[in-house]
C-alpha cells in the first residue's frame, strides 16, 4: 500500500479490504489494523493517502453503526467487541481528523470533515473546526458536507445544540457571503428546521422553495455563462442526444441514465431530500415543494424530484400529479421516470386518488398517441430506446388498469416477437380479447426448448397469463404443455401447467387423465401441485396412493 508503483498500491489496498474490511467486516484484525492507518494518513508523503483516510472513514462509520454492547462472531465464528475498540480509537484521533479536514486535497478533506461529526468528543472544538472549515470550502459538495456534518453534530451531542443553531442561523438571516451562497442557506435552513421542526414562525417551505428559485436561476441572456457559480450546482444527466433540450443552456446535464432514476443527479438534492424527510407527513407542504422542485427550470432538479415524489405517501396531491403530467410532452428521459413510478410491473410505486384515475390513463394515452405521430405508428419496437421504453411503461401502465387502449401494443408486440416478454405482464387484464391473445400465448410456448424451459422467456410466465386469462379455450394449451414437460421432466414448469388448470377448477376436467399419474411423480412439489390440481378438478379430495414406484405413469401419452 505504500510502494511507488500505482498498481502494486491498488492491489494491496484491494486485498487489504478484503482481509481486513470485506464488506464492511470491523473485527479483532481490522481494530489492529487501525493504528496502522493512521500513522499511513499521518504522513503527507503517502501516495493515495485520500483512499486511507476514506478507509479509516469506512472503518470508523461500520463499527459505529453496531450496538456499542453488542457481541458479535468474526467469520471464523469467534466472538468479538472489536467494534467498541475501534470507536475508541476514533475517538481518542479525533483531532487527527481535523488535521485531514485542512488537507490541500479534497478528497483527504471530505471523509476527515463528516468524520469529525461522528468521532470528535469535544462539541465546541469539533464546531469551531467545521465552521473554520467553510469559508475555505472547496465547491458547493464541500460546503454542504460542512453543513451537513455541523447538523449531525449537534445531533450527536446535544450540549453543542445552542452553538450549532446560532452558526445555522448566521447563515440563513446573516449578511451575504461568498460562502453563504444559496445552496449553503437552503442546507442551513433544512438542518436548522430538522433540529427544531416545531420551532414557532419558521416557515421553512417557503423559504426553501425561494432559494430553490435562486439556485436555479435562469442568466437574464439565457446564454452559457462563463463560471457562473450556479454552473457547480447543475448535476449531470445522461441522454441530452435523445432527450430534448428544455432546460437552460448554462444548467445542461449531459449523463442522465434514466435506468437509475434512484441516484440523485444534483448536489442540492440530498438536502431537499432530508427536508422531505424532516417534514415528515406534513404532506400539502412537501407538495408544494415538490411542484417547485418539478418546475425547475434546471433538469437534475426535476429529475431528482420525481424519484422523491415516489416517498410521498398515499395518493399523489393533484398538483404534484398535474406536474408530473405536464412533464411527459417535452422530456423523454423523465417521461420515462413518471411512467416507470406509474407501472405496477415495474415496481412504480406512484399511486393516484380514483378521482384522477380517468385523467392519468387519459394522460398517458394522449401522450402515446402523440408518439405515434411523432415516431411512426410502431413506437413499440422504434429505434431511440429512450422514447421506446417511456412508450412501453405508457403502455403497461394503462395495461395495469385494463385499458383496452393497450390492447393494441400488446398484441403487436406478441405478435412480432418485440420485447414480448414485457408484454405478457399485461395481457392477463383482458379476457375479453382471449380469442386473439390464446393463440398468441400458445405460439410462444410452442417455442419453448424443453430443455431451456426458463429461456428466453420462462414458460411458467406464459402459463400465468394463460391462468390469468380465465378462458377454457386455453385448457388444451396449457394441457398440451403439461404433457411435454412430464416427459422431459420439466418439473418448474409442470407444477406451473399444474397451477394454471387448477385455476379452471372442474372445466379443466379433461385433464384429469394427464393429471393423476403426476400425483406418483419422483418431486415431492409436483406430487403437491397434481394433487391440488385434482382437488380442484373435482371439487373434493381424491384418495391417491401415498406411495409409488418414481415415475409411474410418467411417458405414457403421446409427446407434444
Amino acid at each position: 500500500m505504500l510502494s511507488a508503483d500505482a498498481a502494486v498500491r491498488a492491489e494491496g489496498l484491494a486485498d487489504f479490504r478484503v482481509e481486513v474490511h470485506d464488506q464492511g467486516e470491523v473485527d479483532p484484525c481490522t481494530a489492529a489494523s487501525v493504528p496502522l492507518l493512521f500513522a499511513m494518513a499521518d504522513d503527507p508523503a503517502t501516495p493515495d493517502r485520500n483512499e486511507i483516510v476514506r478507509l479509516l472513514f469506512s472503518i470508523g462509520c461500520e463499527a459505529l453503526d453496531r450496538d456499542p454492547e453488542g457481541i458479535y462472531f468474526t467469520a471464523h465464528g469467534v466472538e468479538s467487541t472489536a467494534h467498541v475498540d475501534i470507536v475508541a480509537e476514533m475517538t481518542a484521533r479525533a483531532e487527527s481528523f481535523a488535521r485531514y479536514a485542512a488537507d490541500t486535497d479534497p478528497l483527504v478533506r471530505r471523509p476527515a470533515i463528516a468524520a469529525i461529526g461522528l468521532f470528535h468528543a469535544d462539541g465546541r472544538r469539533a464546531a469551531r473546526v467545521l465552521a473554520e472549515r467553510l469559508p475555505a470550502a472547496d465547491g458547493i459538495v464541500e460546503r454542504l458536507l460542512v453543513v451537513r456534518t455541523m447538523a449531525r453534530l449537534a445531533d450527536r451531542l446535544p450540549a453543542s445544540a445552542p452553538t450549532v443553531t446560532a452558526w445555522l442561523e448566521d447563515l440563513i438571516d446573516g449578511p451575504a457571503r461568498p460562502y453563504a451562497d444559496a445552496p449553503v442557506r437552503l442546507s442551513a435552513l433544512t438542518h436548522r428546521f430538522q433540529l427544531d421542526p416545531d420551532k414557532d414562525g419558521f416557515e421553512v417551505v417557503p423559504r426553501a422553495i425561494a432559494l430553490l428559485r435562486e439556485i436555479t436561476a435562469t442568466p437574464v441572456s439565457g446564454k452559457p455563462c462563463d463560471g457562473c457559480r450556479w454552473c457547480e450546482a447543475s448535476s449531470h444527466v445522461r441522454g441530452r442526444d435523445v432527450a430534448p433540450a428544455v432546460r437552460p443552456a448554462h444548467l445542461a446535464a449531459d449523463f442522465f441514465d434514466p435506468e437509475h432514476p434512484w441516484e440523485e443527479h444534483s448536489p442540492v438534492s440530498s438536502v431537499l431530500r432530508t427536508l422531505h424527510t424532516a417534514l415528515g407527513d406534513r404532506i400539502a407542504e412537501r407538495a408544494d415543494l415538490l411542484v417547485a422542485q418539478l418546475t425547475s427550470p434546471d433538469a437534475a432538479t426535476r429529475y431528482d424530484a420525481i424519484a422523491m415524489a415516489e416517498d410521498l405517501p398515499g395518493p399523489l396531491p393533484r398538483p404534484v400529479l398535474d406536474r408530473l403530467l405536464d412533464l411527459l410532452p417535452d422530456d423523454w428521459a423523465a417521461a420515462r421516470m413518471i411512467k416507470r413510478g406509474f407501472s405496477a410491473w415495474a415496481g412504480g410505486r406512484f399511486t393516484v386518488a380514483p378521482e384522477d384515475t380517468a385523467l392519468l390513463l387519459d394522460t398517458l394515452a394522449e401522450h402515446m398517441a402523440t408518439l405515434r405521430t411523432t415516431h411512426g405508428p410502431d413506437v413499440w419496437a422504434g429505434g431511440n430506446p429512450l422514447v421506446r421504453s417511456a412508450y412501453q411503461e405508457a403502455v403497461m401502465t394503462l395495461a395495469d388498469h385494463r385499458d383496452t387502449r393497450a390492447l393494441p401494443d400488446l398484441i403487436r408486440s406478441l405478435e412480432t416477437r418485440v420485447d414480448d416478454w414485457r408484454a405478457l405482464y399485461g395481457v392477463g387484464g383482458y379476457p375479453q380479447a382471449a380469442d386473439r391473445l390464446v393463440p398468441l400465448l400458445a405460439d410462444g410456448l410452442h417455442r419453448i426448448d424443453p430443455h431451456r424451459p426458463d429461456a428466453p422467456i420462462p414458460a411458467g410466465l406464459y402459463l400465468s397469463r394463460l391462468a390469468r386469462l380465465k378462458d377454457p379455450i386455453a385448457i388444451p394449451v396449457i394441457t398440451d404443455t403439461l404433457t411435454w414437460a412430464s416427459r422431459h421432466q420439466s418439473w418448474s414448469v409442470v407444477i406451473s401447467a399444474l397451477n394454471a388448470l387448477a385455476t379452471f377448477g372442474p372445466a379443466a376436467q379433461a385433464a384429469h387423465a394427464q393429471i393423476r399419474p403426476l400425483t406418483n411423480a419422483p418431486d415431492n412439489s409436483v406430487r403437491a401441485a397434481a394433487q391440488a390440481a385434482l382437488d380442484a378438478l373435482t371439487g373434493d379430495k381424491e384418495t391417491v396412493p401415498a406411495q409409488s414406484t418414481p415415475g409411474h405413469g410418467l411417458g405414457q401419452h403421446p409427446p407434444y
